[in-house]
């Protein structure tokens, strides 16, 4: 019995010095704007915090109860000041001598969480544009593209809107091997990263490229300061075709089968300086003057790694090709 009631008293005592009153004080603190007693009671809190979820759970340096209350005591009273020595003494030390490698730590997660997350949306928007078929494509055209175009840049009406919409035979293709697996002969699993094009196929790629290909495009212009690019300051849902007739690859904002000419941005096959692999799942495509001022440099990202290297094999093979178009 008397075990019982001094366990009690203990836990009692604990709660009352050990938060009770150190939160009146830190509310007081706050209130009448005393930036000591601020500083003592946060360094308090933190002191505290760092023994019930690091120090005890990790390290199980769980002190006996009594034990527990001459170190809140210690900590506590202003006469020993206990987290201002434990605060000085080892945090500080610590912060300087750690900061800069805990600060590297902390951005390298946040862009691994960051990369791991658009990662993943990506890959379940590919899915659902790949199982969605027609729908998704009125989906885009309906809801994206007239969010990506505000209505002071946009000058098409809605009846244009409607017969473009109605004229477009060949939606945009949401994935290269599903392209080419539909219009050839060549089954989609015996179709690789490392295929040789023969004419048939060549033709099948063209057709595909013609047709267009969604993409999430980053477009940045290099040479001109002054010209805004619809794709610049991050990846956009888009289109990736190529126009025949003038020898250029066309990155147009999804939804809009005709849009205006200050939306397209152009990648010409003639001025081509640079097509590689670029990250997990994108292609970087680069086009320079003939003195080596680059112009324009444009990152495409595609459903996966798998589809962008067949993209890019093709085009690599096809280059002479997509050049010789009259």
């Amino acid at each position: 019995m008397m075990q019982q009631l001094l366990t009690l008293f203990q836990n009692i005592s604990i709660l009352l010095f050990g938060y009770f009153i150190p939160a009146l004080s830190s509310v007081k603190a706050v209130v009448h704007k005393d930036i000591e007693a601020y500083h003592q009671w946060s360094t308090y809190w933190l002191i505290l915090h760092l023994y019930t979820t690091i120090l005890s759970p990790i390290l199980h340096l769980t002190l006996h109860p009594l034990f527990q209350l001459l170190a809140i005591f210690w900590l506590v009273l202003p006469k020993f000041n206990g987290a201002g020595v434990v605060y000085d003494r080892v945090v500080v030390p610590w912060v300087n001598k750690y900061e800069v490698k805990v600060d590297d730590t902390i951005d390298v997660a946040h862009r691994g969480a960051r990369r791991w997350v658009l990662a993943k949306l990506k890959t379940i928007l590919w899915a659902v544009m790949g199982e969605g078929g027609s729908l998704v494509d009125v989906l885009i055209q309906g809801v994206i593209g007239s969010t990506i175009i505000t209505e002071n840049e946009s000058k098409v009406t809605e009846t244009e809107n409607k017969s473009d919409s109605t004229s477009a035979s060949y939606p945009p293709r949401h994935s290269v091997k599903e392209a080419l697996s539909s219009s050839s002969s060549i089954d989609e699993m015996s179709l690789n990263e490392d295929q040789s094009f023969d004419d048939n196929l060549v033709q099948d790629f063209m057709s595909m490229l013609v047709h267009g290909l969604y993409v999430f495009a980053n477009v940045e212009k290099i040479a001109s300061e002054h010209e805004f690019s619809i794709f610049e300051g991050g990846f956009k849902l888009g289109v990736f075709s190529f126009e025949e007739g003038k020898k250029r690859f066309n990155i147009t904002p999804a939804g809009r089968d005709k849009p205006e000419e200050q939306f397209i941005e152009r990648v010409y096959v003639n001025d081509l300086t640079r097509l590689d692999a670029f990250g997990p799942q994108s292609l970087l495509l680069e086009c320079s003057t003939a003195t080596g001022e680059l112009i324009i440099r444009a990152e495409i990202v595609l459903s996966d790694e798998n589809d962008r290297n067949i993209l890019l094999n093709g085009l690599r093979q096809c280059l002479p090709t997509l050049k010789g178009i009259k």
